[in-house]
């Protein structure tokens, strides 16, 4: 019996085989997860102030020392944009003050101070002082002083500052203390917030948009933008995914706004190239992505990530 002979390279099933590999080279998936570098923490450095503070009597809640009332004091104002992240805000405050002839505490963690934007509210534990140890003055009509916050991390779905973490000083300025509504209040914030931070990997798709497009070599190459990170990420941009493959131009659109990607999700957008002629076989080429990623607070910058494509050889959909 005659020996099986090897397949000639020039025979129809071996260029069939070709074809076929080179595809599906074409049409898969090309991972890419490149994550972002960390970032430093976010200065904030907010200052607001209005009169519309509301006071109430409570319970006295130091049992000695020279502190024998107690006070709840609220208000709100908003806060431009710029100041907490991009957007604006609200701010409100709740302080449950420790008062005495001439001082005053804002004891333990129990002073709240919640930061509001349209991707969620991160909220500030301020401390100052105890009931032997007062840290704040006071003339009877307003108490003033200085102390300290921490970021009071949680893990509520949706909240683009869930498990944020940061630190900083406080002060309070001609803050009402008589009971009623309408008192005024001065407050300012100094520190930095570290919220969690996107990873992002660009995966792609080449593929022709039709006869025409494949007779004419436009290609078109959709970059897949996923968040691999706990943070979300936004105001995404895909500023250009150039190539200096010879005989490859990138034909556009760029720069296109991908916008917010949040953690476990992904966002597509589309890249046309021409391409190598017809009769060229295992046309490929680098596209250099370069993307603007910014976290919940917009601090970010820029990321790069090469993509090799692979150009499909048939006009399939």
């Amino acid at each position: 019996m005659r020996r099986p002979t090897a397949l000639d390279p020039r025979s129809p099933i071996r260029r069939v085989a070709v074809v076929v590999i080179a595809l599906v080279a074409g049409l898969a998936l090309a991972a890419g997860p490149a994550p972002a570098a960390g970032l430093a923490p976010t200065p904030l450095n907010i200052s607001v102030s209005h009169i519309n503070g509301t006071v109430t009597s409570l319970a006295p809640d130091c049992t000695s020392g020279p502190l024998t009332a107690t006070r709840r004091i609220t208000g709100s104002q908003s806060v431009p944009a710029g100041l907490f992240s991009s957007l604006p805000g609200q701010l409100a405050f709740d302080l449950p003050v420790s008062l005495g002839a001439t001082q005053a505490a804002l004891r333990g963690n129990d002073g709240r101070v919640t930061l509001t934007n349209a991707r969620g509210t991160l909220t500030l534990a301020l401390s100052s002082g105890s009931c032997a140890a007062p840290t704040f003055g006071s003339n009877g009509v307003a108490i003033f002083g200085s102390g300290t916050w921490t970021v009071v991390s949680d893990t509520m779905p949706g909240n683009s500052y869930r498990q944020a973490s940061g630190s900083g000083t406080f002060n309070i300025a001609n803050m009402g203390i008589s009971v009623g509504t309408g008192q005024p209040w001065a407050l300012s914030l100094l520190g930095s917030v570290d919220p969690l931070q996107p990873t992002i990997a660009v995966t792609h798709r080449a593929f022709w948009g039709g006869p025409f497009a494949y007779l004419s070599r436009t290609l078109s190459v959709e970059y897949r933008i996923r968040n691999t990170g706990p943070g979300d990420a936004f105001g995404v941009v895909l500023n250009d995914a150039a190539t200096s493959s010879p005989g490859v131009t990138r034909i556009g659109p760029v720069p296109q706004a991908v916008g917010s990607v949040p953690a476990g999700s992904e966002r597509s957008v589309v890249v046309r190239y021409r391409v190598c002629g017809i009769a060229s076989i295992g046309c490929r080429f680098t596209a250099d992505v370069q993307l603007t990623v910014a976290d919940a607070l917009d601090s970010g910058g820029p990321a790069s990530f090469q993509r090799t494509v692979q150009v499909p050889i048939t006009p399939v959909p």
